[in-house]
């Protein structure tokens, strides 16, 4: 399993668990490592908060691709 899948795996987990507030909490999460001085730990929750975003996203953006 790569660990961009692992990424979505845990952004829909967390949608799925916390509906709207997810990208919030992930942020939050993204947030308290920073503060730690956890670069990696970071950067994945950093991660994590934006394919949230993604999939909680309304609408498609301009010109991009709806599968």
């Amino acid at each position: 399993m790569t660990n961009e899948r692992k990424i979505w795996e845990a952004a829909i987990l967390l949608v799925g668990r916390h509906g709207i507030l997810a990208t919030d909490i992930a942020e939050r999460e993204a947030s308290r490592y920073y503060r730690r001085q956890d670069d990696v730990t970071c950067a994945v929750w950093c991660w994590i908060s934006r394919a949230t975003a993604e999939i909680l996203k309304d609408e498609p953006e301009s010109g991009e691709q709806v599968h």
